[in-house]
């Protein structure tokens, strides 16, 4: 599969850019940072794509001070969106539930699915079969989640397998220098 042959540097400088969540928080700064988070996760998401059937996806950070839970980009058909700064509510929160637990969760049946309202959104279309949340963990603690939903059914079963888990970690391990650097 090409996900073990993705070593190109996908984490690169980008265009300045200052969020804030709703209630204030400090999204990262790409001038505070080594590389632009959003286009790496546009980066991680297209070689995904090559072996994975993805519709959409939606990265979820965990704030530093708060630690809530925060959407900062979307990917849907090929196209990313970035400037997004939700912060997550955690009640009846799937991303929640898949953090604390720091596994790997599929669905294969959208209509039963357990998250909230925003999550839901984020996450899925009328015509999403199946659907995958990736915790991002390094040195043992969830920094984030990708979550991916496809048209598909079964779509993300090797994700269970772990056959993800190195390219996820590796963007861990990005995610936390992120956010030492703030």
């Amino acid at each position: 599969m090409s996900l073990f042959n993705w070593t190109k540097n996908n984490f690169s400088p980008g265009e300045p850019d200052n969020h804030t969540t709703s209630d204030n928080q400090k999204i990262p700064d790409n001038n505070e940072s080594c590389f632009n988070l959003t286009q790496a996760f546009s980066d991680l998401t297209e070689e995904l794509s090559k072996d994975y059937d993805i519709t959409k996806g939606v990265l979820v950070i965990r704030m530093q001070d708060t630690q809530n839970l925060a959407a900062i980009s979307t990917w849907k058909d090929g196209m990313m969106r970035d400037g997004l700064t939700v912060t997550l509510p955690s009640k009846s929160s799937l991303f929640e539930k898949v953090a604390e637990n720091g596994c790997v969760y599929t669905e294969d049946f959208c209509a039963a699915f357990s998250g909230n309202f925003f999550e839901r959104k984020l996450l899925l279309d009328d015509n999403s079969r199946s659907f995958v949340v990736q915790p991002l963990k390094t040195k043992g603690k969830v920094v984030g989640l990708v979550a991916y939903s496809s048209d598909q059914p079964t779509a993300f079963a090797m994700f269970e397998e772990g056959v993800v888990q190195p390219v996820a970690a590796k963007f861990a391990c990005e995610i936390e220098s992120l956010l030492k650097q703030l």
